[in-house]
């Protein structure tokens, strides 16, 4: 028995992880994450990553399990899953704090993007090297990116705990838990 098949490694649907295919709609380029569940946002787009499948905005399974996304969405993605050195694994180990910004800078520059991590001034003390980025211990990595145009962008995932990831894909409208 090898160590992949100890740990689960490359199984889809294995001690909640989800073999996820990330499309860079600009490039056609690929790359494969095993994701722990999560929920990831865009600008406009959202995704659900549970139980082996991959989940639209609008709770519909999305066929293949991909995630097609801007080129600095990819980047962000994939500076995630570098955050414990892995790359191919994006969990809660990617938790890297303040560090996230500067992987994240990196990436975007590998990608040869045009989108910059933004400055976050404000918290500029706290924060490693001022990026407006950071990878929570709580379960929340995000990044906030512009460009020269001052066109912005944004990304979160928020790795959810067993309970949220029971729940159904759809979620209820807070009214609806008073019928």
């Amino acid at each position: 028995m090898s160590i992949n098949e100890v740990n689960g490694a490359g199984n889809s649907n294995n001690h909640g992880y989800t073999k996820v295919t990330v499309k860079d709609k600009d490039s056609g380029q690929s790359f494969v994450i095993d994701f722990k569940n999560a929920k990831i946002k865009g600008n406009e787009a959202e995704w659900t990553v549970k139980d082996g499948k991959v989940y639209g905005k609008d709770g519909k399974e999305i066929q293949g399990n991909e995630l097609e996304v801007t080129k600095y969405q990819a980047a962000l993605i994939k500076a995630a899953a570098g955050g414990d050195g892995d790359g191919k694994r994006l969990d809660t180990k990617d938790l890297v704090g303040g560090m996230y910004g500067e992987l994240a800078e990196a990436e975007l520059q590998k990608a040869k993007s045009e989108y910059h991590v933004a400055k976050d001034d404000y918290n500029k003390p706290s924060s490693s090297m001022g990026y407006d980025a950071d990878a929570l211990e709580h379960g929340k990595i995000y990044a906030n990116v512009e460009n020269a145009k001052g066109e912005k962008g944004h990304l979160e995932i928020q790795f959810m705990n067993d309970e949220q990831a029971q729940a159904k894909t759809q979620e209820k409208a807070w009214y609806e838990f008073w019928k």
